[in-house]
């Protein structure tokens, strides 16, 4: 039998213990950092946060404090909005808010270096007036509109910036965490390599990786203690539990990982040794627990038991876990030694005199031990260190896009958008001559239309009108009039003649058709109603085409004062494009072109080159064709422009009978199998007059029954 010594055993005992620190340290790094370096993960397991009732319940009372202080009279009906409150909370286009706010806190922190840091929601007071609208339409009028609700203290955004500062070190150096994977992996083979006795060797490899996992267990616990030594604040306390165990639940699978694998080497070990008697460990421990030890010892022991005991006081549950875990381990323990001792049952013992039994005995035992270890950390490595997410349930992602789960894994360019034509140009705006819709921007999205074409014109405020800005805009009144036809020219400039005198105010941005002296109305609060859509509707993809008279940088600046570019999808229009499902994850759930394809802004992306489209000018139901027009046949979308040209004013009466379901049908199908290409954005005067979305839901394969119905109505004379 081989002797060990205090200076043959050192050595490997030494190398154990620094593996098993090395090893430790870089999977709690490797499993935890995703959910907070990367600012999809980080955003996404925020949001799931929200599942946690104390997250939810301390989230819901911070926002109805700050409506509250903005209008205290409010302090008498404060548990009914509290309780509406904390019904949006628990709703997906809360959830999504709160996506998208995190990840932008996340670019805050990591891009400007964790120097500006402000935990709010803006923009709630969306959500909680539309919960409120139902029940009591009076008390939602009355929740100020412009709610931002900060969700912590200075202090507390203080010390958030301080944890986020150490990760976003840990960044720069990751790399170094897998080397330290590795190195603690060749630290552990290394100490039962050179150590003289193999066999315990393993046992004591082994009860190191049992170690590790115990710790890395240890983290979530340690949550509370944190909470606890941070804040008095009960409600608090459970918070910052919740988002502790949101963004390091990761290293739990890690811990039965690890833990599995000390079993394993402990089994291995042990099975050669014959010393690891359950029995008899745990006889020792009940004598270790009840004798006499040196007063420093059994201070140790009266503290450990102390802590032991209070915790499973305070966490009964936890504490139950804990022992069932313990009683698994022993379970694997017995199961694995069991098969180690068939493996031993095969090997001859050697009988030549002096002959190395153990040694000749460990090395199948370590053979087999190599594989299942390997296996075991190899599969951690893969499954748990890259921190798989939660699945969408878990994490509040939205299942259902553009009101379809059908819809969901369909790229941009294989989904039927129903569209406005001129969307801006509607009879909800007073003094607008010649509208082409019935409704505004709000009830359009509502209706179903998923696709607006917009005008944005330069325009100066002139008495109750508006004049164009003719000189900012570079614009001729020839290439106005090409669109609007001689008589609607002439009557805005028989207007203009009125209202130069008056014109006054600085210009700015507005929604015109050709001359802002026939209707126009500002664009940024517009622009808000399709933020509060947005906002809202979590789950749904709009696409914006403008015919710009304006440059790029101030388009773009009218978006974010209407708080619209939080949801730009800021991708290339070029490759394979992304997917519903993306846009919705991403929260990039507003796609934007403009018609110019002037450079400045690059998610203002350029129609020229991205969609093919049809003709517009028909004057006739015979008219219609799916001939090529801008863009030719290359676009990666395609746009069907479908509307009766009866310059200046459209007409209702043709739009019930072009967007009939078999006539509108009938020409998507024609210039589908022509252009072998579906139509993506199928736009139209009068959306409402007529089946345009019906329309849409068959061209997406919603409406099988009604897609079996042959279109016959040809669009041919």
């Amino acid at each position: 039998m081989t002797t060990t010594g205090p200076r043959s055993t050192y050595l490997p005992s030494l190398l154990i213990a620094l593996g098993a620190v090395f090893l430790w340290v870089a999977t709690f790094v490797i499993g935890t950092e995703r959910g907070i370096l990367n600012p999809d993960v980080f955003s996404r397991r925020l949001a799931a946060t929200l599942q946690d009732e104390r997250v939810a319940g301390y989230v819901a009372g911070r926002i109805t404090d700050g409506i509250v202080a903005q209008r205290p009279n409010l302090i008498g009906v404060r548990p009914v909005i509290q309780s509406a409150v904390r019904a949006v909370v628990a709703t997906a286009p809360f959830r999504s808010m709160v996506r998208t706010t995190a990840r932008a806190l996340h670019r805050s922190l990591f891009e400007a270096g964790g120097r500006q840091v402000v935990l709010s929601l803006p923009d709630v007071s969306v959500l909680i007036r539309g919960a409120l609208a139902q029940a009591s339409p009076e008390l939602a009028a009355k929740i100020p509109p412009g709610i931002e609700t900060k969700l912590a203290s200075p202090g507390a955004e203080r010390a958030f910036a301080r944890f986020i500062a150490a990760w976003a070190l840990a960044e720069r150096v990751l790399w170094g965490a897998w080397v330290m994977f590795g190195v603690g992996v060749l630290l552990l083979v290394a100490a039962v390599w050179i150590a003289p006795d193999r066999a315990r060797a393993l046992v004591r490899a082994g009860s190191g990786l049992l170690a590790i996992g115990i710790a890395l267990a240890a983290i979530l616990p340690a949550g509370r203690i944190l909470g606890a030594a941070v804040t008095h604040d009960a409600a608090l306390r459970g918070v910052l539990h919740g988002l502790w165990r949101a963004y390091f639940g990761a290293v739990k699978p890690a811990a039965v990982i690890f833990g599995g694998a000390g079993v394993v080497l402990i089994a291995a070990g042990s099975t050669v040794l014959e010393a690891m008697n359950p029995l008899a460990r745990a006889q020792a421990l009940w004598r270790w627990l009840t004798a006499p030890l040196h007063p420093a010892s059994q201070t140790g022991r009266a503290a450990l038991l102390i802590a032991a005991g209070t915790y499973a006081l305070v966490a009964p549950t936890q504490g139950a876990a804990v022992l069932v875990a313990l009683a698994g381990l022993l379970l694997l323990f017995l199961g694995v030694r069991e098969v180690f001792r068939l493996v031993l049952a095969s090997v001859p013992v050697p009988v030549e005199a002096g002959a190395p039994a153990r040694s000749a005995r460990v090395w199948p035992i370590m053979a087999v031990t190599g594989a299942v270890v390997l296996a075991a950390l190899g599969g951690g490595a893969l499954l748990v260190l890259r921190s798989p997410e939660p699945p969408p349930a878990a994490t509040g992602v939205v299942t259902v896009c553009n009101g379809s789960a059908a819809l969901c894994d369909r790229r941009l360019d294989q989904v039927v958008f129903p569209g406005a034509h001129n969307a801006m140009s509607n009879a909800e705006i007073p003094g607008w001559m010649f509208p082409h819709h019935h409704y505004a921007f709000p009830r359009q999205l509502a209706d179903g239309i998923r696709a607006l074409a917009i005008d944005v014109h330069y325009g100066v405020p002139a008495g109750d009108r508006w004049v164009t800005d003719f000189d900012r805009e570079h614009t001729s009144q020839q290439k106005i009039e090409e669109v609007l036809g001689p008589e609607a020219t002439a009557a805005a400039l028989r207007i203009r003649g009125r209202l130069v005198g008056q014109a006054k105010g600085p210009s700015g941005l507005y929604f015109c058709h050709g001359f802002c002296e026939l209707g126009a109305y500002p664009v940024v609060p517009a622009l808000e109603g399709v933020r509060d859509f947005l906002l809202e509707n979590a789950g749904e993809v709009v696409v914006v085409v403008v015919e710009d008279y304006v440059p790029p940088e101030d388009l773009a600046r009218a978006f974010e004062e209407a708080g619209l570019v939080r949801f730009v999808y800021t991708g290339p229009m070029s490759g394979p494009l992304p997917t519903l499902r993306q846009l919705i994850e991403d929260d990039q759930r507003l796609v934007v072109f403009i018609e110019s394809g002037r450079p400045g802004v690059p998610w203002l992306h350029p129609t020229i080159g991205t969609f093919q489209e049809t003709p517009y000018s028909f004057h006739r139901r015979q008219d219609f064709s799916c001939r090529p027009n801008r863009g030719s046949t290359v676009g990666a979308l395609f746009l069907i422009n479908h509307w009766i040209e009866t310059t200046p004013a459209p007409r209702p009466t043709n739009a019930d009978t072009v967007n009939a379901y078999r006539f509108l049908l009938g020409r998507a199908r024609e210039c589908e199998a022509e252009r072998h290409h579906l139509p993506n954005v199928i736009s139209v005067d009068f959306y409402d007059v007529g089946d345009l979305l019906k329309v849409a839901r068959t061209l997406n394969g919603l409406d099988t029954a009604a897609a079996r119905v042959p279109a016959t109505d040809s669009v041919a004379p």
